[in-house]
């Protein structure tokens, strides 16, 4: 059965789009990075195993979701946001798997709502500081184009590394745009809600006291071996696994090797 849109409201009356891939059993939240959406999880669960409900939710002004009007885009908001929709799904506990900022979110829904979690899967982030990182202007007013070949041959992943070819990155791409009501094109996308001015607490991984699966892309520049090193040791109860080859974009790069570490860790809770 192909996955159905679902919504839900956050805690501020913002609206959340949700992908619900389906399936009975205990439910699993998937979290993607920053600047992209639930797609990031298409190549991933289909290769998971059955016996779970997966659903794949667009971040605040991410995706398909709301952007927020003043922007609102901190941890504390969009931990707010998982909590709104596991209590839309009904779910009395939950395993939390995200990438990228959706890990930083996950790693502070699990400090604030550790007994939701039944288990943490952390998938490549960075772990320091966001400020300074910007590429550019953040608040800037978002670009536009003309037809959609022009915004699609300005699509890059960030950071660029990837084992994806060019047709591949293109319908990735293709899934990151949408047509404005004035029929041109933009990202989807809030630019304001790029790197939050969040400082990295350290010590934030030692107060997830829930099982967890840390995984890194061999080959990342985002995290690398020693801040993976760094994280693992200051999680309670963890386990770690390092893809060979992969970037950062590791549900894009290694979508099999994903999905078979979150499935071996799940089975190694049952």
């Amino acid at each position: 059965m192909p996955p159905q849109t679902l919504w839900a409201e956050g805690p501020a009356g913002n609206r959340l789009h949700l992908t619900d891939w389906g399936g009975t059993g205990p439910g699993v939240l998937l979290l993607h990075g920053m600047g992209a959406h639930s797609g990031w999880w298409d190549p991933v669960v289909p290769l998971l195993p059955p016996g779970r409900r997966f659903v794949a939710l667009d971040l605040r002004g991410h995706g398909d979701s709301a952007w927020t009007e003043p922007p609102a885009y901190m941890l504390d908001d969009y931990a707010a946001d998982v909590e709104a929709v596991r209590a839309a799904l009904g779910w009395a506990s939950f395993d939390l798997a995200a990438h990228s900022l959706g890990a930083r979110v996950a790693l502070r829904y699990a400090t604030g709502h550790g007994p939701r979690l039944r288990s943490l899967g952390l998938l490549d982030f960075f772990a320091a500081d966001w400020h300074g990182r910007e590429s550019g202007p953040v608040g800037r007013p978002p670009a536009t184009y003309g037809d959609r070949d022009a915004i699609l041959d300005r699509f890059r992943l960030q950071p660029a590394g990837t084992l994806l070819d060019a047709a591949s990155l293109r319908q990735v791409g293709m899934k990151s745009v949408r047509q404005a009501p004035d029929g041109r094109w933009q990202w989807k996308f809030d630019w304001r809600a790029l790197y939050p001015r969040q400082p990295w607490d350290p010590a934030e991984p030692s107060r997830a006291a829930v099982p967890t699966l840390l995984v890194r892309g061999e080959a990342s520049l985002t995290m690398p071996r020693a801040s993976f090193q760094s994280v693992l040791n200051a999680l309670p109860d963890a386990r770690g696994v390092q893809i060979p080859r992969a970037h950062h974009h590791i549900t894009l790069d290694a979508p099999a090797e994903t999905a078979g570490a979150l499935a071996s860790f799940w089975d190694s809770l049952s």
